[in-house]
């Protein structure tokens, strides 16, 4: 099958592939470019695994689209990862080469421009692929915090695009506005739905709500991907309809008053369920749904199902050509991970008047301005103090970021700083708890931390 870049690049040569920075690219000079990044990724001889940390910016965009022609898995990583958390996932799938603008010592790093810029007197390049091929990777983690690396083939981008299209209308004339990061899935797979489909995409650096909803009304976007803290910021700032067809909510469960001020404004809203795992979204419900059944992320299909539900609720199973194969890393995990041919989410949920309601987003999971942070990735380092006998860490509250780690830990006399120090070393900063508290933890009858005990404590402490 020719890759869906080519494509666009021969049909629609002079259509918009891109807006950003002020720059306008065309799908025919975009293919241009990327083929030229693809043939001196081939001439370097490089691996068939090639991780890269990109920004949202034209140069990540041109990167991202080359390694796919030269027909290379893509490895996205988090550009808010420390080193060693960068090793730990790169290495844990035996990744060589790493294209970032940071310096690492214990990997092959290539800088962004230095393989832009060699690139010019190179042309050759791919135009086909295989379905089954893995086109990209990416990291997730389990409520365990075990890093678990995720192949996505063609086929499974494909299907989801052509999902999301059914659920999410969308053609050649949208313009996308994406301000969500490239590494995660929601955004990656908008570069590639406009590959496939041909609509123009309005790419941000970062997310500014004033320059978003500038960017709204006077660059006729139509369609635009947020997770609920982002849409919030949005609506505080003014957002109103203007032309705009749908905004795809994801990341996250969206409050009932985010909900309430979006459909006084009558905002196209779409609330989703999906995870990297399906390629993105997997079931979507439309404004007409959530009018209907307003906590409901959509209306259910043979392919979505709650298995062994406990008063109404059960765990989340799904199959479809965009829910991927099973994990590279652990590979132990897939054990665990499919039952008859449907895949575990590990999310709880409840179906109701044909819609699927989730109900917890992975037990212990905290999810702060659309990242996934997990309680015991924390922990583990936290541990790793001699002096630590115990420790849990909970969600709080935060009114900019949706939700903070806070972390409660036994010990003897106070290690805040100690415990800073060593944090800040080992996790990105997003994961740092906002708030710590030395103090008994309780536990279970059986001896387990109750975090959910731990959390309720917590909230009477900082009333």
């Amino acid at each position: 099958m020719n890759h869906w870049l080519y494509t666009q690049a021969m049909n629609n040569p002079e259509r918009i592939a891109l807006i950003t920075g002020g720059l306008e690219l065309t799908f025919g000079k975009l293919y241009s470019r990327a083929q030229k990044v693809s043939g001196h990724i081939a001439a370097l001889n490089l691996p068939q695994r090639i991780a890269v940390q990109p920004h949202n910016q034209l140069s990540s965009v041109i990167i991202m689209h080359g390694l796919i022609l030269a027909g290379r898995e893509v490895v996205t990583v988090n550009t808010h990862l420390t080193e060693s958390e960068v090793m730990q996932q790169l290495s844990s799938i035996q990744v060589e080469v790493l294209i970032t603008d940071r310096q690492y010592t214990a990997i092959h790093s290539i800088s962004p421009e230095s393989l832009l810029l060699d690139a010019d007197e190179v042309t050759e390049t791919m135009t086909t692929f295989e379905e089954d091929d893995i086109l990209s990777i990416m990291f997730t983690s389990g409520t365990t915090g075990v890093q678990k690396a995720v192949p996505q083939t063609f086929r499974n981008h494909y299907a989801s695009a052509k999902r999301c299209r059914q659920s999410f209308p969308y053609d050649e004339d949208s313009r996308w506005l994406l301000c969500l990061p490239l590494y995660h899935i929601s955004a990656f797979s908008i570069l590639l739905r406009s590959a496939i489909e041909g609509f123009t995409i309005v790419l941000f650096e970062k997310f500014d709500a004033v320059n978003v909803l500038a960017s709204i009304k006077d660059q006729n976007i139509t369609h635009i991907s947020l997770v609920p803290q982002t849409l919030e910021w949005l609506l505080d700032a003014g957002l109103e309809r203007h032309q705009l067809q749908g905004l795809l909510i994801g990341g996250a469960k969206m409050d009932e008053r985010t909900l309430e001020k979006s459909l006084e404004r009558e905002l196209p809203i779409y609330t989703s369920f999906g995870m990297t795992e399906t390629c993105s979204q997997f079931i979507t419900a439309t404004p007409e749904d959530i009018a209907k059944y307003p906590n409901s992320v959509g209306r259910v299909t043979p392919d979505i199902k709650v298995a062994a539900p406990l008063n109404g609720a059960g765990e989340i199973l799904v199959k479809g050509d965009n829910v991927m194969n099973g994990y590279l890393y652990p590979q132990q995990a897939n054990a665990t991970s499919f039952t008859d041919g449907f895949f575990m989410t590990g999310d709880v949920g409840r179906i109701t008047n044909g819609c699927l309601y989730v109900l917890d987003r992975r037990r212990d999971l905290i999810i702060s301005g659309g990242e996934n942070i997990y309680p015991s990735e924390i922990e583990q380092v936290v541990l790793a103090l001699p002096a630590i006998s115990a420790c849990a860490v909970v969600p709080i509250e935060d009114d900019k970021w949706g939700q903070r780690p806070a972390l409660v830990y036994e010990a003897p006399e106070n290690m805040d700083d100690e415990i800073r120090q060593v944090i800040a070393g080992s996790i990105a900063k997003y994961k740092h708890p906002v708030m710590m508290k030395r103090a008994h933890i309780a536990r279970t009858s059986n001896g387990k931390i109750s975090r959910h005990r731990v959390r309720e404590w917590l909230l009477n402490e900082i009333q």
